[in-house]
């Protein structure tokens, strides 16, 4: 079994969420390989698909949805997961939220994606310039202080465990615990 742990990053934390789903997809016994969708140019020779972006500005980086439109075809009906990593998952009702607005179905249309999942992700506020600050403060739910939002939200438990489930569903395995 061989899978694509694809990403889109800005920052450099979906990579990092990348890399440790491959990472646990190995342990399993699976070939995955995580990569920037920015040096992918072919989806050939691969199983399955795992695929994340960073959210701005209230949609995906748009490298992954040029990536999907480019290798829809190459895709076929293959099993496709989804992650997003977003920081508005915080905030109360912010999953929701993000599932229900934020998943772009009409670029997912026509694949087989059996699961998607949204993560917080990592915000460092003295990092982000003052554009992507202001789309923060634009879409911000007014509930909680945005500075409460710098700092590094991953949850790795849950990310290794959802990591453990898509490799029990490619491989026909009770799911093991990371």
């Amino acid at each position: 079994m061989k899978v694509l742990v694809a990403y889109a990053t800005a920052h450099g934390s979906t990579a990092e969420v990348a890399e440790r789903i491959s990472s646990a997809l190995q342990k399993h016994g699976i070939n995955a390989t995580a990569a920037n969708v920015q040096n992918l140019a072919s989806v050939e020779g691969y199983d399955a698909f795992i695929l994340g972006t960073a959210v701005h500005a209230g949609t995906w980086l748009p490298d992954m949805t040029a990536f999907i439109k480019r290798t829809a075809p190459g895709m076929g009906l293959k099993p496709i997961y989804l992650w997003v990593n977003c920081i508005r998952i915080l905030e109360q009702f912010g999953y929701d939220h993000v599932v229900e607005y934020y998943m772009v179905p009409e670029v997912l249309d026509g694949l087989n994606v059996r699961e998607k999942i949204a993560f917080a992700g990592k915000l460092r506020l003295d990092e982000v310039d003052w554009n992507e600050r202001w789309t923060l403060a634009a879409r911000y739910d007014g509930a909680t202080w945005p500075s409460n939002f710098d700092g590094d939200f991953r949850d790795w438990d849950k990310i290794g465990e959802w990591a453990g489930k898509i490799a029990g569903e490619l491989t026909g395995e009770a799911p093991k615990s990371q």
